[in-house]
């Protein structure tokens, strides 16, 4: 059974001497956390975090994972690390109480508790997904006494990454875990992780602790689903996380979706439903790749960036047939599908340019015409996370201006079935989907040269990988193409 409050923080703590003997890593003993500060860390968390899953999309993942009405769960154990309103609990109740009486079994607390365990930090949160499937037993015909206490034993009201789960061995885990890069962490709820987590899991963003907990607890032959980003299946800060659990998961599906159609609000990430089952063996290193001869782009003086983040793109991107923002705000803007393998195939739309040469972000009260024409998107704009943690309604999330844009540049679109690449001298701005490389002005003609009409994929053979016949080609991939035997 998960503590209260003070058990977590006393958990963060111990977890403390606990990661310095695994990573011979002295860390300095902080002063006991204010509890007060600690509780609106939590509040400041759930709200950059609050997002959940549409249940028609909850419904497809208990499907994939095998938690179905007409299976024995009689025996089954299923965890859901970060519950919020508790649509995966609710849900997998329903299916569990049917399953147990298409196999004549009496609906009893004593056969219901063990089988669900979920956990939801944000207090309120959990009180309501208590009520939720409290509510959903008692329709489905078990008695208020039964609800209440399946509801109250289910779901802990702590931190799935600072507590122990009752149980282990689980049969099956779900859920949409908690999407926030490391460094956006409310510090002292970071200072918890950083002392209990191993160090490889507290970088780049908070998914992946859960991911790796959640596989951790599954049994061998175990179903996961889950709904989250994929960057960890190709990012930097994931590269140990990879080694460690892709050799012992089979990937039955992961597919990606659009962020509207499984979220309850507007959100700028790019999720994918993740389903696999856990392989009964230990875990096992991946076999490194190979270096191959010549030298990487990197190696070259090569800098690479991605395309700018805007957070609500029909609110900055003007179509050809829009003339409504200053033409002085303007640039031209260009997306994945408009860049072909050797020049680019612009449909003329434009970016507002928000930041000005200076760094400084440009008041739209200063320009009519933009002013509004973001008063059209305000509401959208103001239920960005970027938003809720402080920044101006009408900022982009990425930083544009200008000059970051105006160098000669080769643009090369994220995903590819085969990668291309184009070289740009107009200061043409691409999108979140598109990378830039800006090689050495002196170079960049033979770098072109060497990457186009296919060299490009054959320099990322073997480096960057596919999926479903797309090949990733993400900075951490192109930096280490390799050219010039």
């Amino acid at each position: 059974m998960a503590g209260p409050l003070e058990a977590q923080l006393e958990a963060a703590d111990s977890g403390e001497q606990t990661r310095n003997q695994h990573e011979c890593r002295a860390a300095p003993r902080r002063e006991p956390l204010d509890e007060d500060q600690f509780k609106q860390s939590i509040e400041d968390l759930h709200g950059g975090c609050r997002v959940y899953t549409m249940p028609l999309v909850v419904s497809g993942i208990l499907d994939a994972v095998g938690w179905r009405a007409e299976a024995d769960l009689s025996s089954a154990r299923l965890l859901e690390p970060a519950a919020g309103s508790g649509e995966f609990v609710v849900q997998a109740a329903e299916r569990l109480v049917a399953s147990c009486r298409s196999q004549g079994l009496t609906v009893t607390p004593q056969l219901l508790r063990p089988r669900i365990t979920a956990f939801e930090l944000h207090p309120r949160a959990a009180s309501e997904a208590r009520g939720r499937v409290r509510a959903s037993l008692q329709a489905s015909g078990v008695s208020p006494a039964t609800a209440s206490e399946c509801a109250d034993t289910w779901i802990h009201a702590a931190d799935f990454l600072l507590s122990e789960p009752p149980c282990s061995g689980y049969t099956h885990a779900v859920g949409n875990p908690p999407y926030m890069r490391w460094s956006k962490i409310p510090p002292l709820l970071r200072s918890c992780y950083e002392k209990r987590l191993p160090r490889h899991l507290t970088r780049g963003d908070l998914f992946l602790p859960f991911l790796d907990h959640s596989f951790d607890r599954l049994q061998p032959n175990g179903k996961c689903g889950f709904l989250c980003s994929d960057r960890w299946r190709y990012t930097a800060f994931a590269e140990r996380f990879r080694q460690e659990w892709l050799p012992c998961l089979d990937i039955l599906s992961d597919h990606s979706v659009q962020a509207a159609e499984v979220f309850d609000r507007p959100v700028s990430t790019y999720p994918s439903i993740f389903i696999a089952s856990k392989r009964p063996r230990k875990r096992r290193n991946s076999p490194s790749i190979p270096e191959r001869p010549g030298r990487t782009l990197a190696a070259l003086g090569c800098a690479i960036k991605a395309g700018p983040a805007l957070g609500h793109g029909p609110a900055f991107v003007l179509e050809p047939t829009e003339h409504d923002v200053e033409p002085e705000l303007l640039r031209p803007w260009v997306a994945a599908p408009e860049i072909l393998d050797g020049s680019i195939n612009w449909r003329g739309r434009r970016v507002v340019i928000m930041f000005d040469n200076s760094g400084r972000l440009r008041n739209p009260q200063a320009y009519p015409l933009l002013a509004r024409r973001l008063n059209r998107f305000r509401t959208r704009l103001k239920h960005r996370s970027i938003v809720q943690k402080g920044a101006p309604w009408y900022r982009t999330i990425d930083k544009t201006q200008t000059a970051d844009w105006l160098r000669p540049k080769l643009l090369v679109p994220e995903l590819a079935k085969v990668p291309r690449v184009a070289l740009d001298r107009s200061g043409i701005v691409p999108s979140h989907g598109v990378y830039a490389i800006f090689p050495p002005e002196d170079r960049i003609d033979e770098i072109y040269d060497a990457l186009r009409e296919g060299g490009l994929a054959r320099a990322l053979e073997g480096i960057a990988p596919k999926l479903k016949g797309y090949t990733r080609c993400y900075k951490r991939f192109l930096s280490r193409a390799r050219l010039f035997a």
